[in-house]
């Protein structure tokens, strides 16, 4: 038990760095109900590349915390409906003297229509918090959306497993949001997700909920977005608990390619965020 809860206790000393590393995700999109509002891209390979910045605003002690990360995705669609996407992140994490970094790569499988997507993934991730100490994580899952001409509504639900100096736990994720186009070049994501990792009954939980809004110019592919995230976490074991909340503001650029606006590139090109969200 004292080895089992040094495991929760690194996961507590990293919690507001999970907060900072997180900064931002693409959300889901893809066709209209009643018909296609864009023409599929003839390359069938649709993608972006990413870089952002985030900063803890608000947090227990009023710590000094920020993060930034370079992320890639690429899909690629058969033209039957099939589509393979591959994700791959780097996030470098800073709380006052202390840093991470954490690595992480996700492959999707699933079929996409006009009204609807429904999938697999499976995903791996790994925080490196020095003094020659990391975390693994594994996870597999499913996830699913649906779509109409300016709206997207999402889902995602996995489990896992979280490694640290040979001692394991259990991971479930659960995500749900919403994304809302004003038009095909500025569009609001609203995106709630929960993590629990438990062993031995100690449970750590991390809550979040996400506001981004993006924007890009017709005439150049890349597209601007920021916003505002709110994690509430919190330790438990044996009938008491410790908890804490954060607040982070983020903002960063995404280059992108194989698509014409943020719509086309949603509808025909990667639909699925990376569900990492533990570090």
């Amino acid at each position: 038990m004292v080895r089992t809860g040094g495991f929760f206790l690194f996961l507590m000393s990293s919690a507001t760095l999970a907060a900072a590393a997180d900064i931002d995700r693409p959300l889901v999109g893809t066709g209209d109900a009643y018909e296609v509002p864009v023409e599929q891209a003839s390359s069938g390979v649709t993608g972006y590349i990413e870089g952002a910045y985030g900063s803890v605003v608000d947090a227990p002690g009023d710590v000094d915390a920020d993060a930034w990360a370079l992320r890639g995705t690429v899909n690629f669609d058969a033209g039957t409906g099939l589509n393979l996407q591959a994700d791959l992140g780097y996030t470098r994490a800073s709380i006052e003297d202390a840093s991470t970094n954490s690595y992480n790569g996700t492959l999707h499988a699933y079929y996409r229509d006009s009204l609807y997507a429904v999938g697999a993934f499976a995903q791996a991730a790994r925080l490196d918090a020095g003094f020659d100490s990391h975390m693994n994580d594994y996870m597999g899952g499913i996830e699913g959306a649906y779509f109409q001409d300016t709206w997207t509504l999402h889902g995602a639900a996995g489990y896992g497993q979280a490694r640290w100096e040979g001692f394991g736990a259990d991971h479930y994720m659960a995500a749900l949001g919403a994304r809302v186009y004003a038009t095909d070049n500025m569009r609001f994501d609203l995106d709630g997700a929960l993590d629990r990792i438990t062993d031995s009954g100690i449970d750590y939980d991390i809550r979040s909920l996400k506001l981004t809004a993006n924007y890009r110019p017709e005439s150049f592919p890349v597209t601007l977005f920021g916003g505002y995230k709110y994690a509430d976490e919190e330790i438990s074991a044996f009938g008491s608990s410790v908890s804490g909340d954060s607040s982070t503001i983020f903002g960063g650029l995404r280059f992108s390619y194989g698509s014409n606006s943020i719509k086309e590139e949603e509808r025909l090109g990667p639909v699925w965020s990376n569900t990492s969200r533990s570090f």
